[in-house]
């Protein structure tokens, strides 16, 4: 079989997705932990690259700073199982070395940077835009009670002081504004990419409801055509059975092309059949809806009573026919009539659904004494349409309307399947 003739679309939607990000990106996507390992390698690499000039200064404690590095690299390592909890500790060991290194610190922050960006990818802008400016405020705050920067004595080449510049509060003011910065940029692409991955994943699950509901329709409208051609082959085969008792009596070569004809519709009609039921088959091969078994109506009601539905129920004759198909079109008229009460009625005080069996016919009523019309004019009028089709396969009629009393009324009529003793009776009158 070819793609085409599948019910899978060719592609899906995460396929599409996949090409579009290239080699590279679509690699790193399926490869999560390379990426993580990946990462710490990097920080490691640019901490110990910043780390290595600090060691010429005096007083700087190279074996706790490097320790503090390489464990900030090893937590990295679950940015994306625990980014909250990964967040938290970098900050706190961080904020240990500016304790332990103080002023003499070569402090990047990269740790911070990535950790915020982990958390970017997984939470909301409501949560971590504030601990940013939080973490890069108590950072600084830190810095500063550190003695970070020492302005006395500080000369430059051209003759001019630190405080000629204007002092510590200039310096950490540019100090604080470059690290609120930097952790803020860091938290807004973690966010950005975040939107993105959720954007994708909404396209991701409406292109799979559209494609679901396409095959749905298709079914649907294959079910439709195959139940045409089922009708029509059925009334060729009563036809012709009629034509080959009348013909029969007079030439029975004729009489015996007749019902080789009715024989070959009648297979030609099973066969139409059983395609019209694959169709409604879904991929599990069960029903496209869950059909109604023994005390579904009393459910069904009972649900609605649930909802909020003042029901009464009446029933009045022998109990229905055993015939799975008519029991389910009663069950959904009764179903979409009281949908309908319960969607557009406003102010309902008494629902009323009675069932009375006649001796060639079912009759169906729901009354509502509530204000609204469920018509067409309240809404798109499929349900309406499906009970006239669904009535119209027991030659049955749908009446809705306005009830006399106010509220809304739905009568229905529908013929028995065990009704032939009503269709002799017709035919001989």
């Amino acid at each position: 079989m070819s793609q085409l003739g599948k019910n899978e679309p060719v592609l899906s939607f995460d396929e599409i997705t996949s090409k579009r990000r290239g080699k590279i990106r679509r690699y790193l996507r399926q490869h999560p932990r390379f990426v993580a390992v990946g990462t710490s390698a990097v920080y490691l690499f640019f901490s110990l690259f910043s780390f290595l000039p600090s060691t010429l200064l005096p007083g700087f404690a190279a074996i706790p700073m490097l320790l503090i590095t390489v464990t900030v690299a090893g937590v990295l390592l679950a940015r994306n199982k625990a980014p909250m909890t990964v967040l938290i500790l970098i900050f706190v060991l961080d904020s240990i070395g500016m304790l332990i290194d103080g002023a003499n610190s070569n402090y990047a922050g990269i740790g911070m940077i990535i950790a915020l960006y982990s958390v970017g990818t997984n939470y909301s802008g409501r949560r971590t835009i504030p601990l940013a400016i939080l973490a890069a405020a108590f950072q600084v705050l830190l810095l500063v009670v550190m003695g970070f920067p020492d302005a006395e004595g500080v000369i430059f080449e051209d003759g001019t002081s630190l405080e000629d510049m204007g002092g510590r509060p200039v310096i950490i003011g540019i100090t604080g504004a470059m690290m609120v910065t930097t952790y803020l940029t860091a938290t807004i692409i973690g966010l950005n990419v975040r939107n993105a991955r959720i954007h994708e994943a909404e396209l991701n699950h409406w292109a799979s409801q559209v494609s679901s509901l396409a095959q749905v329709q298709e079914r649907n409208r294959i079910a439709r055509e195959m139940h045409d051609v089922v009708a029509h082959s059925l009334s060729v085969m009563i036809a012709l059975s009629d034509g080959a008792r009348v013909v029969g009596r007079r030439d029975s070569a004729r009489a015996e092309e007749v019902l080789s004809e009715l024989s070959s519709t009648g297979r030609a009609a099973l066969a139409d059949m059983r395609r019209m039921l694959g169709v409604l088959r879904n991929r599990e091969g069960g029903e496209l809806a869950p059909q109604p078994t023994e005390g579904s109506m009393e459910q069904l009601l009972e649900g609605f009573r649930i909802a909020g539905l003042p029901l009464e129920y009446t029933y009045v004759g022998e109990p229905l026919p055993q015939d799975a198909t008519f029991k389910l079109t009663v069950y959904r008229i009764v179903q979409e009539s009281l949908t309908n009460s319960l969607r557009y009625a406003r102010n309902v005080s008494s629902v009323s659904v009675r069932l009375v069996r006649e001796e060639c016919r079912l009759r169906i009523e729901v009354v509502d004494n509530g204000q609204g019309s469920p018509g067409p004019s309240s809404g798109s009028g499929q349900g309406l349409r499906g009970m006239r089709e669904r009535a119209a396969l027991y030659g049955g009629t749908v009446d809705v309307g306005p009830a006399a009393h106010g509220g809304w009324i739905v009568k229905v009529s529908l013929e028995l399947p065990e009704s032939t003793q009503c269709d002799q009776r017709s035919t001989k009158e």
